[in-house]
């Protein structure tokens, strides 16, 4: 029994004296010397290439907290969520999820805005991305601060129709060219296809978009690109003006 008891003791004090050299670890491996080469791994990317991330770390890094780090990486106005990980003992692991850019405001120079209508910088090669633009808003600069929401509440609503019609719509959406709004206030959408117009007015919106999207419906095999314009600011009616042959 007296014996049972000692090897109890021995391996409590075996385990508390593994949890102590972990601990000493620890702050040993916080403690290293400067020259320790961190070894720094971002996860792949679509919007940016990584490298673009990349320079936003650099050998100072290492005497931060990942908290630090991830503060750094989330600035960035492309980054919507980061996630960083240190794998002992040289190496960091950085997971990004990207903002994706859905249009575009026309003003010089570009606005890019994501589905929550943050704001995007032109960086890279986002002239390849085929996005709808928003004309004829606001085009004051102070209005598009860079990596935070767009301050312009009517920007903000149509970015969230776009948004809509990218989740729920992607025909109308893949072949939407321009989101414009009229000197009344009301929304037009322009189709890339010859192109056709397409009035919503300015209430009831995404009503008459659900209108629209059965009209198409109804349509098939023709496509609503056959008509020149298509009004839905009137209730119960659409006025429509079919494109001659």
């Amino acid at each position: 029994m007296k014996n049972k008891t000692h090897r109890l003791i021995l391996i409590y004090l075996l385990f508390l004296s593994g949890i102590s050299l972990l601990v000493i670890a620890s702050f040993w491996w916080e403690g290293l010397d400067t020259e320790l080469k961190i070894d720094i791994t971002f996860s792949e990317t679509n919007i940016l290439p990584t490298n673009v991330y990349e320079k936003l770390l650099d050998d100072s890094t290492k005497k931060l907290k990942l908290n630090e780090i991830t503060e750094i990486i989330e600035n960035h106005p492309y980054v919507k969520v980061a996630r960083v990980s240190r794998h002992y003992p040289s190496k960091l692991i950085v997971e990004i999820i990207e903002r994706t850019p859905i249009a575009i405001v026309n003003k010089n120079p570009m606005i890019f805005l994501d589905e929550e209508s943050f704001v995007l910088p032109e960086m890279g090669n986002l002239n390849d991305y085929n996005l709808p633009i928003l004309s004829n808003f606001n085009t004051d600069s102070g209005l598009y601060p860079n990596g935070k929401q767009a301050l312009s509440t009517k920007v903000i609503e149509c970015t969230s129709i776009i948004e809509q019609l990218k989740n729920g719509y992607t025909n109308l959406y893949d072949n939407l060219s321009e989101l414009k709004i009229t000197s009344d206030n009301e929304i037009e959408l322009i189709l890339a296809d010859y192109p056709t117009h397409i009035y919503l007015g300015n209430k009831n919106i995404y009503n008459r978009i659900y209108i629209l999207k059965e009209f198409e419906n109804k349509l098939k095999p023709n496509s609503i690109s056959n008509f020149n314009y298509l009004d839905f600011r009137y209730e119960n009616q659409i006025i429509a003006n079919n494109r001659k042959s």
